[in-house]
């Protein structure tokens, strides 16, 4: 008696090439579904993207209007990662319309599946809608481990430059057809020196000024911490922090038109001998701590303060 073969058909949830027609559709889809379920008059003028631990509580922080989970919007992913809620939270801070991402999506995550284009613009997906929702202003927070023996964990750190060398570069593959984005993207313009010193401002104004600084970030794709080697070798060559996200992220953002900030909070710092974080829970730990969040929270709240007040200036 012959056997015969049974091929399993996988589903498959994306396709194996990137669509770039598709893509832009799934874009106006997102941001239509969002639009429906916030208040009519609500404009976001910024975006915060909040890493983990307890810079996903300055959300809960907002004046908010709207809270609606990623696995309810098309086209997004819930994180996997703990201390990411998988919330986009609609509101205000300070007066200044704001979408807040509670989590982000990971490049590591998705394990470049099914192609490293398509799971890069997964990782991003977010930001063009932020965009079409109207948002002119990308924030991205994360936590990062501390290179610049001058730190200590809990402290912030504005980004004023990125090392980029081991993501795939976000913008590979078909361009998306969206505000006017460019082909070739200078990396120059990010970062936007004017609100890193506004950054600055605040958190003299609150009490913070010796704890926050700037810095370059290095960003390396995950999910393994830095080996020793790495982390002196990021150092020596003028890496000030080192995470595994946030620049396809303000890439993305400035290639559609965005003004870019990025603020790291420091979870620890290296040893001497280049030793970085021996766990998750370790940097969680130090993330949740109640000075730390409080230190976040009071500074970005003061940032939205006087940003309101760049807003209401005739010269803007």
């Amino acid at each position: 008696m012959v056997q015969k073969e049974h091929h399993h058909v996988y589903p498959r949830e994306q396709p194996v090439f990137f669509n770039a027609e598709e893509y832009r559709h799934r874009i106006d889809h997102a941001a239509s579904f969002i639009k429906e379920r916030l208040p009519k008059d609500f404009v976001p003028k910024a975006v915060v993207t909040l890493g983990s631990g307890g810079l996903g509580a300055i959300a809960e922080s907002m004046e908010k209007v709207a809270t609606i989970p990623y696995g309810d919007i098309p086209g997004f992913f819930k994180p996997t990662v703990v201390g990411h809620a998988g919330n986009l939270i609609a509101g205000y801070i300070e007066g200044v319309p704001v979408i807040g991402y509670q989590g982000r999506r990971h490049y590591y995550e998705d394990g470049g599946q099914p192609n490293q284009v398509v799971a890069l613009k997964d990782v991003v997906f977010p930001v063009y809608v932020a965009r079409a929702l109207g948002a002119d202003l990308y924030i991205a927070t994360n936590a990062a481990g501390g290179l610049n023996p001058a730190q200590k964990p809990g402290d912030l750190m504005t980004i004023t430059s990125h090392i980029d060398i081991y993501f795939p570069n976000v913008l590979l593959g078909p361009q998306v057809d969206f505000m006017n984005a460019m082909r070739f993207q200078p990396q120059h313009g990010q970062y936007n020196k004017d609100l890193r010193a506004l950054v600055n401002q605040a958190a003299h104004r609150v009490g913070e000024g010796n704890r926050v600084h700037q810095g370059v970030y290095a960003a390396l794709t995950g999910p393994t911490f830095e080996s020793n080697a790495d982390s002196l070798l990021l150092r020596k060559n003028g890496a000030d922090a080192v995470g595994m996200s946030t620049v396809p992220e303000i890439i993305t953002a400035s290639n559609i038109g965005m003004e870019t900030l990025g603020i790291s909070l420091i979870s620890n710092v290296i040893a001497a001998d280049g030793t970085n974080a021996t766990s998750h829970e370790e940097v969680t730990a130090a993330l949740e701590d109640p000075a730390t969040r409080k230190r976040a929270t009071s500074v970005l709240h003061e940032f939205f303060r006087l940003y309101a007040q760049t807003l209401a200036s005739p010269q803007r």
